[in-house]
């Protein structure tokens, strides 16, 4: 696990290591039940109180990304292993074995098996793309990055509302995050329509950032208020107060074109893409993606076979 704080940032170090470890299990990094530094020992390791740590871990515990065990210590959450299973030897023949074997020693008939096979075999197609993300301006923010890539349509609800969607949930391909995943574990969803993604990281960015001289002016756009604050708090682990950091919602455009003036690099997310670039003029413009290539493959491939 790869963890950097600055102390001289206004941003919490809390807060800073939550982004940090955060990013890294929804972008795949840190995989499922994989073992994290005690408290003590990452807080020897990065040189600041335990109780820092110890608060950290329990936020990321308290969402579902992290499992604090007595006496085994402090593991990614085991459900993060969703997407992360490989098949066994024998391919899909291992893996029915397996499933009949355990419908046998819970009392099922072979007549059971095929009356559940017949009705997930004769469902309707799917006929929309539902991206489940529990803040709300982030909505407008994933809808725009995949929309383009579907013919279906694509919608955006919180859990909250997926009790109270106007059609029905079985008829549509559920996408979410690694950060949602437990939020809607017990909705009883068809695993088949439900695509469980790793975000990107953001390396690019990063590496952009890292690379800029101190004193430079950073500017970072998006239509997400989350996302500003997330981006603020992994940039000032990253840099501290070495380089100043600026965060515009994109509907400021005034803000946007004035601040611009004076930053070295501009940091935006997709919807925001067109309209800062042209208001940026000669300053570099970097647009940050939450879905890679890969994740819209994925999302393709499960419609293909499954849809």
């Amino acid at each position: 696990m790869k963890i950097s704080i600055t102390r001289d940032s206004s941003v919490p170090i809390r807060d800073q290591l939550v982004e940090q470890i955060g990013l890294q299990i929804a972008s795949g990094a840190l995989r499922g039940e994989e073992k994290l530094p005690s408290v003590r020992a990452l807080a020897q390791r990065l040189g600041i109180h335990y109780n820092t740590v110890g608060s950290a871990y329990n936020h990321l515990s308290e969402i579902g990304l992290l499992e604090i065990r007595q006496g085994s210590g402090v593991r990614v959450a085991s459900k993060v292993r969703h997407r992360e299973m490989e098949l066994r030897v024998g391919g899909i023949d291992a893996l029915l074995r397996d499933f009949l074997a355990l419908a046998a020693e819970n009392g099922f008939s072979r007549r059971d098996l095929e009356d559940s096979v017949s009705r997930v075999l004769s469902r309707a197609p799917v006929k929309r793309i539902l991206l489940v993300d529990r803040n709300p301006d982030f909505h407008k923010l994933i809808v725009a990055e995949l929309a383009p890539h579907f013919d279906l349509p694509v919608e955006a609800r919180t859990v909250d509302e997926l009790t109270d969607l106007p059609a029905p949930i079985d008829e549509a391909l559920i996408v979410t995050s690694l950060y949602h995943l437990f939020a809607i574990a017990d909705a009883g969803l068809d695993p088949t329509r439900l695509v469980v993604c790793n975000v990107e990281p953001g390396r690019a960015e990063q590496d952009a950032v890292a690379a800029l001289p101190k004193g430079s002016l950073l500017l970072i756009v998006s239509v997400s208020p989350t996302l500003l604050k997330m981006a603020t708090n992994v940039m000032a682990a990253l840099r501290g107060d070495e380089i100043a950091v600026r965060t515009v919602l994109a509907e400021d455009r005034q803000e946007v074109e004035y601040t611009a003036g004076f930053a070295n690099l501009i940091i935006c997310d997709g919807p925001s893409h067109q309209e800062v670039k042209r208001l940026a003029g000669k300053v570099p413009v970097q647009a940050f993606r939450l879905y890679s290539d890969a994740t819209v493959a994925l999302i393709r491939d499960r419609l293909a076979k499954w849809g």
